[in-house]
C-alpha cells in the first residue's frame, strides 16, 4: 500500500468515526476499569489513550476503577490472606487499610498519571472526596459496603469543567466509617446517578455467552429482560456486574456495554465503529 493510500485509509477511518463523535458529543460515558488489564503496562496504555481521545473529541467520561490483582498482592505482602465470599472481598479492619492504601494511594494515582500522559485532563478522587459514594454495609463480610447513594456535585463539576473524574471505589456512611465497594456496583451506581449515555465495563472476557463453554453462544446485543432471564447462567464472577448494570438500567443509563479489555482500543472499537464489539444491553 502506498502512503498516500495508506493516508486515505486512515481518513476515511477518522471520517466513519465522525457521526459518532456528533452523536455523543457532550454526553456522558462512565468506563469501569478491572485491575486486570491496569496490571498490564501496555493494555494500561492503550486504554489511557482511549479515554483521553474520547475526552478531547468532547465526551464526558468518568472513570471508576478496580484493584483486585494489585490488593491481593498487597494484603498477601503484609501477610494477610485474601477471602472472598459470593464474589466480594471479605475485609477486616487490617485489610480495609491495605484497600485503601492500594487502590487510592497506588491504582489510582498510577492511572490518573497514564491518563494524564496520553492528553486527558484526569483528576482523582475516592468516594469519600465530598462523599461522593455515600456507603451502607454489606452484613458478615467485614467493611465492605454497597452504594446507598451518590452525590454527584463534584462528578458533575469536574465534568462541565472539561475533567475526566477517576474514581477509586472506597465509599463512607454516614457515621464517618470507610468501606471496601465492589467497583461494578459503584461504576453502575455512577452512571444512574449521572443518567450516562453509555456505561462500559472493560473485562477480560470477550462479551456475555448464552452458554458459557460455547465460543458461539457470544451475544452482541441483548434487552434488559433477556438478561435477568440470563443471570442464572452466569459465571459467579458476571453475575454481581450484570445485577449491577441492570440497576444502572433502571436508573435511566441508557445503554450497557460489556468489552474485553484485552483487545487494543476495545473502548474506540465499541463507540467509534457501527457495529461495534462485545455485548450491548439496552432497557
Amino acid at each position: 500500500m502506498s502512503r498516500t493510500a495508506a493516508a486515505a485509509a486512515k481518513a476515511a477511518t477518522l471520517v466513519e468515526a465522525l457521526p459518532f463523535i456528533r452523536s455523543y458529543r457532550g454526553r456522558v460515558v462512565v468506563v469501569k476499569l478491572g485491575g486486570e488489564p491496569l496490571d498490564d503496562p501496555r493494555l494500561a496504555t492503550v486504554v489511557a489513550q482511549d479515554v483521553a481521545l474520547l475526552s478531547l473529541v468532547g465526551i464526558r467520561v468518568a472513570v471508576v476503577h478496580g484493584g483486585g490483582p494489585q490488593i491481593s498482592r498487597a494484603m498477601e505482602d503484609r501477610g494477610v490472606v485474601p477471602e472472598f465470599r459470593d464474589g466480594l472481598r471479605v475485609t477486616g479492619d487490617a485489610a480495609m487499610e491495605i484497600v485503601q492504601r492500594t487502590l487510592v494511594g497506588d491504582v489510582n494515582a498510577h492511572l490518573v498519571r497514564r491518563l494524564n500522559e496520553a492528553g486527558a485532563a484526569a483528576v482523582g478522587i475516592s468516594g469519600i472526596d465530598a462523599t461522593t459514594l455515600e456507603a451502607e454495609p454489606v452484613p458478615g463480610i467485614g467493611r465492605v459496603g454497597t452504594v446507598a447513594a451518590v452525590r454527584t456535585g463534584l462528578l458533575t463539576t469536574l465534568l462541565e469543567d472539561g475533567f475526566t473524574p477517576v474514581v477509586a471505589p472506597v465509599g463512607m456512611t454516614r457515621d464517618a466509617t470507610t468501606l471496601n465497594v465492589n467497583a461494578d456496583v459503584a461504576a453502575a451506581a455512577v452512571a444512574g446517578a449521572l443518567r450516562a449515555d453509555k456505561l462500559v465495563y472493560l473485562t477480560n472476557v470477550p462479551g456475555l455467552y448464552r452458554d458459557l463453554g460455547d465460543s458461539a453462544s457470544l451475544v452482541s446485543e441483548m434487552k434488559r429482560d433477556d438478561l435477568v432471564a440470563l443471570l442464572p447462567d452466569l459465571s459467579d464472577g458476571m453475575r454481581p456486574k450484570m445485577e449491577s448494570a441492570l440497576g444502572a438500567l433502571d436508573a435511566g443509563v441508557a445503554k450497557v456495554h460489556v468489552l474485553d479489555g484485552r483487545v487494543e482500543h476495545a473502548l474506540l472499537l465499541e463507540v467509534f465503529t457501527p457495529d461495534g464489539i462485545g455485548t450491548q444491553v439496552l432497557p
